[in-house]
């Protein structure tokens, strides 16, 4: 299954991005979510996923990661429009997972049985991307069977980590990420927040 990316808003003004680029056996997957509360918000998500779709070829490691969304918060922050977002960024290799994250957007990894790992556990949440002073942390983790799940706070925050696994479980998979998507819609149709998220098997 190649990776999946929906996005639903839940605001007027959907602030969330995210980015799937394929290179042979390897594909990076990203998503943003831009600041609430802050002028810029949707411009920062736009240009954080831009500048990653640019520079994604040479990422060898997590340090590279790391290194390009420093460089993504530097460019936002110069920038006279832009305002804040957060980053997950996570690449798959033929042997393994890494990537670098920053602010409450989170990559998870599913496997068919036993407890997820949250490879951004570890992340800052503030400062943002594009505030010129966030701080990137690094993950890597070995490939293995399972699921890659990237999503914005629109989904972890509005419902459980057991009801996403569940989910991420269920066959065929191709239907899982609108699964996911219904499990944060209110009756009425609409979202307490806007949600992105990418779902790839590997």
């Amino acid at each position: 299954m190649n990776p999946i990316l929906l996005s639903v808003a839940g605001n007027p003004e959907n602030q969330d991005r995210g980015l799937v680029v394929s290179d042979g056996a390897r594909r990076l997957l990203c998503v943003a979510d831009g600041a609430g509360g802050l002028s810029g918000g949707k411009e920062a998500a736009i240009m954080a996923t831009d500048f990653l779709r640019q520079n994604s070829t040479p990422l060898a490691n997590c340090e590279d990661c790391v290194e390009l969304l420093r460089r993504v918060d530097a460019a936002i922050a110069r920038d006279s429009v832009a305002g804040e977002t957060t980053c997950a960024l996570a690449v798959i290799t033929p042997d393994q997972v890494f990537g670098a994250s920053v602010g409450d957007s989170g990559a998870w990894l599913i496997p068919p049985a036993g407890s997820l790992a949250d490879l951004t556990a570890r992340q800052q949440r503030k400062p943002f991307i594009g505030s010129g002073s966030a701080r990137p942390v690094a993950f890597r983790h070995p490939k293995c069977e399972g699921m890659l799940l990237l999503a914005t706070d629109g989904l972890l925050k509005y419902t459980s980590a057991e009801r996403i696994v569940e989910a991420c479980r269920r066959q065929p998979s191709e239907l899982v990420p609108q699964q996911l998507i219904d499990l944060v819609k209110y009756p009425s149709g609409r979202f307490p927040d806007d949600v992105t998220l990418i779902l790839a098997k590997i």
